[in-house]
């Protein structure tokens, strides 16, 4: 059975969460389905990546993305406000329309069409397309409120709130023309039945490998080590900004050896206002994030405002990790307090949980130990792949009926 996947950008190597979704969805559609992939590239694809993804694809589209030069951006944004349509959608439409030959190979596949982000559905949204399916990655308007409110430029700000009203104008109606919106965790899946009622939306939620995501952990000698991990985001930089002020003092006041590491590719201009706090230290961009949650003890999600699921927390789970989080940081997670993570409703009970299981090895190993777990019974993408694969044959069975019925009137 043939499939055509559409994603953005290559999904491997997979160096952020939704590369990181996107190629674990990829892996297991492979399993059942001939992959017939389209990306749109920022550049190409050089030969390690192309060898890569034939393992999983039968064939590769590679369409160059828009917006490259200071022309691109004054047509993108002429064609945000004449058609009503959010930056990254505006720029999807002008590729493709760059892109006859593409365009019409997706128009024209008779199987079902997974698009790995939201704003692919642009390509549909003024005609019926029961056999796509839409995997939103981030509730697609929410996503646009919530990162204005982390912004820290008023143009910034500004932009954010321009791209909010559009795709709340923009994305019902592409929601009611697919036949399935998936969303990552069911906020996300209410906040779009709120913009479309009459939309059929399903959650998988951010899985994980648990194979390829599997603790070795030596009993630690070392100074105590506080892991977070990402990149320098303004939704990351928020988070860290807000801890470093208010949480990471308290800690040092119990435990002046602490360590606080910064895994990923926080970008050194996004570092420069951490240089004041004490044992703050970053490792920049890595490979594989794996040694790093080995070498730590408490792993930190300190977020007050977020919005879709953390791939960050499924990797600690699944890494065994003592988990310290604000209610939002866990959003989308089967995470119970106590049990499987420490939650904390402010900055000193944060402080608190975290200095806690410092000083307490046993129940780090416990709340660990039932962290990996959940995760290996609800987000495990082995799990997820088979709830992924009922929902696409679905997707076949409506169609089926669809053209069945048609049939007989």
């Amino acid at each position: 059975m043939e499939l055509m996947l559409l994603t953005w950008d290559s999904p491997w190597p997979a160096l952020g969460g939704g590369p990181l979704r996107t190629l674990g969805l990829l892996k297991e559609l492979s399993k059942t389905y001939s992959i017939h992939l389209i990306v749109l590239a920022s550049k190409p694809l050089v030969e390690e990546q192309e060898e890569e993804l034939a393992r999983y694809v039968h064939s590769i589209t590679c369409v160059p993305m828009a917006g490259g030069t200071l022309a691109d951006k004054l047509l993108i944004l002429t064609r945000m406000f004449m058609r009503r349509m959010p930056y990254h959608c505006a720029l999807l439409s002008l590729s493709f329309d760059r892109a006859p030959a593409a365009l019409k190979q997706l128009f024209s596949f008779p199987g079902i069409i997974y698009a790995s982000y939201g704003h692919w559905g642009t390509l549909v949204r003024d005609r019926p397309s029961p056999n796509w399916i839409l995997d939103q990655q981030n509730a697609d308007v929410d996503f646009w409120r919530v990162y204005m409110t982390q912004a820290t430029s008023w143009w910034l700000k500004l932009a954010c709130w321009v791209n909010w009203r559009l795709a709340a104008a923009h994305f019902p109606r592409i929601y009611s023309s697919v036949g399935r919106v998936i969303s990552v965790c069911e906020e996300d899946r209410h906040l779009t039945l709120d913009l479309a009622p009459q939309a059929k939306v399903d959650v998988i939620e951010n899985g994980v490998d648990c194979q390829h995501y599997t603790p070795h952990r030596a009993l630690r000698s070392g100074l105590p080590r506080l892991l977070f991990t990402g990149t320098s985001a303004p939704r990351n930089v928020t988070a860290l900004r807000q801890f470093a002020r208010n949480v990471w003092p308290l800690v040092q006041q119990e435990l002046p050896d602490a360590e606080l590491l910064v895994a990923g590719n926080f970008k050194p201009e996004a570092q420069v206002e951490f240089k004041q706090y004490s044992n703050i230290r970053f490792t920049g961009r890595v490979d594989d994030i794996r040694p790093y949650f080995d070498q730590s003890d408490v792993f930190i999600a300190p977020f007050q405002e977020t919005h879709g699921s953390k791939l960050k927390i499924a990797e600690a789970m699944a890494m065994g990790m003592a988990i310290v989080s604000t209610p939002e940081g866990i959003r989308g997670f089967s995470l119970v307090d106590r049990e499987s993570v420490l939650i904390a409703y402010s900055d000193e009970q944060f402080a608190k949980q975290i200095i806690y299981l410092l000083l307490d090895p046993v129940k780090r190993e416990q709340i660990g130990f039932k962290a990996r777990t959940v995760a290996l019974d609800t987000i495990d993408w082995s799990m997820l792949g088979q709830r992924l694969q009922v929902i696409v044959e679905n997707v076949r069975h409506d169609l089926a009926t669809q053209h069945g019925c048609k049939g007989i009137s």
